[in-house]
């Protein structure tokens, strides 16, 4: 066997290791994307500012203009 054989067998090898590799992580979903914070959205009624908070609060304080709001229900 030629060394330029051995060196294209080897590299091939390794690009289908790559590609079946790649295969098998997308089929598998592999939870790369984008995962949900779980903070739940406010808008103030007062002066509109939209933020959130921890998903454990019911109402939360308005950091511009300090009123108490109820969360947004989407």
């Amino acid at each position: 066997m030629q060394p330029t054989e051995i060196v294209f067998t080897f590299l091939f090898l390794l690009l289908a290791g790559w590609a079946g590799l790649a295969f098998y992580t997308r089929q598998q979903g592999f939870g790369l994307g984008p995962t949900s914070s779980g903070d739940k959205v406010f808008r103030c009624v007062e002066c509109d500012y939209v933020y959130t908070d921890d998903e454990d609060v019911e109402r939360s304080l308005c950091p511009e203009c300090g009123r108490m709001n109820s969360p947004v229900q989407f």
